[in-house]
């Protein structure tokens, strides 16, 4: 089987970045006869040769069409894969009715009927129009999470089509062994790309709450992002907030351990891969209440979800955490257990594999 991934990720073309995509790619390629992978991009970028028969190449948005039909041309493959029902999908579904290969498209992002969604951007509401046509026309769907499966089931598409499966996260990394010392520390832990869409002024309302009642307290926040310097400004005047900036996948592990809790104030999340680190950590969550946090979070159990934007309610769970660490540890054990037996890396590689043969037809 030849696939052909069309992609957004410039992490794949060696860019730095939070998380292990390249790994990821190259143990899809170990189970096809070739993988080759077009990352959109802006400006002058060299291709990635991953694996012996895993290509990245750069593709710049002018003149992508003919230049993608070109690259096609090469291999003829059986599959199309495409990262979003926006450009990338746009961009397989116009490949597809040209070549006639099998396509799926995937939906990592809460994008149908969330309005919170359409108003970060005014773009989004043209992605919207976009997906809306590309979920048609595709052979499938991959989502990570029930909440969009059935959004795209009220919307028609057919249910046998989708195929629920998180993104594989290598997890062993990140496993700790549980121990009977309390974490001695107070500090909450963000790790997040710093974009409008993880709501960042929520977080820091939330953070100026918890200090009146924990005035010892750190919140470190990692990632990098377009926003990072407007708050690293906005906030010099609250110590207890560290913006670390980009931290190497590997390292991230160190934070995860010394951490009390994991917060997360987005207004859309998908997944939240970082969810399953911090867990693997033994590490409990306080998030706002997205479809992709009621996949992994258990209320009550292995953290708390919280309505988004609800800012007192999000720092009335973390001074509870802070305050009790042996209850944040308790939960922290039961997070591990969740996600042990929830998310495997070998077992959702194997089931991408499996709809890619199926949406294919057996190969």
């Amino acid at each position: 089987m030849k696939v052909l991934m069309i992609s957004t990720d410039n992490t794949l073309l060696g860019q730095a970045g939070i998380g292990d995509a390249v790994s990821r790619h190259q143990q899809y390629a170990q189970q096809v006869e070739r993988l080759d992978i077009l990352v959109l991009t802006k400006g002058l970028k060299q291709p990635n040769q991953i694996a012996p028969n895993c290509q990245v190449v750069p593709l710049n948005f002018w003149g992508h069409r003919k230049k993608s039909q070109k690259f096609y041309e090469k291999y003829h493959y059986d599959l199309i894969v495409c990262q979003d029902p926006f450009i990338t999908g746009s961009l397989g579904v116009q490949l597809k009715k040209k070549f006639g290969p099998k396509l799926i498209i995937h939906f990592h992002g809460d994008f149908l009927d969330n309005p919170y969604w359409l108003q970060e951007n005014f773009r989004h509401r043209v992605y919207k129009k976009m997906a809306e046509k590309t979920i048609y026309q595709a052979d499938s769907i991959r989502v990570v999470s029930e909440g969009i499966k059935q959004k795209l089931i009220k919307r028609g598409v057919a249910e046998h089509n989708i195929y629920k499966i998180s993104t594989p996260v290598n997890l062993v990394k990140f496993e700790t062994e549980p121990t009977n010392e309390p974490r001695s520390k107070k500090i909450v832990l963000t790790v997040s790309r710093i974009v409008k869409s993880k709501d960042f002024p929520t977080l820091v309302k939330t953070a100026n709450q918890v200090y009146q009642s924990v005035p010892d307290f750190e919140w470190q926040i990692i990632g990098d992002g377009p926003l990072l310097r407007k708050f690293q400004s906005a906030t010099k005047h609250q110590p207890y907030l560290k913006w670390l900036g980009r931290i190497d996948h590997d390292q991230l592990v160190n934070y995860y351990r010394q951490a009390t809790v994991l917060v997360l104030t987005s207004t859309n999340e998908s997944f939240g891969k970082v969810f399953l680190e911090a867990a693997m950590s033994r590490l409990p969550a306080v998030s706002t209440d997205t479809v992709g946090a009621q996949e992994i979070i258990f209320d009550g159990e292995s953290g708390y979800l919280v309505s988004i934007g609800d800012w007192q309610s999000l720092a009335e769970r973390i001074v509870y955490f802070l305050k009790n660490q042996s209850v944040a540890k308790n939960f922290g054990q039961r997070a591990y257990e969740i996600v042990k037996a929830n998310f495997d890396y070998a077992k959702n590689i194997e089931l991408i594999i499996q709809m890619w043969r199926q949406t294919v037809g057996g190969q």
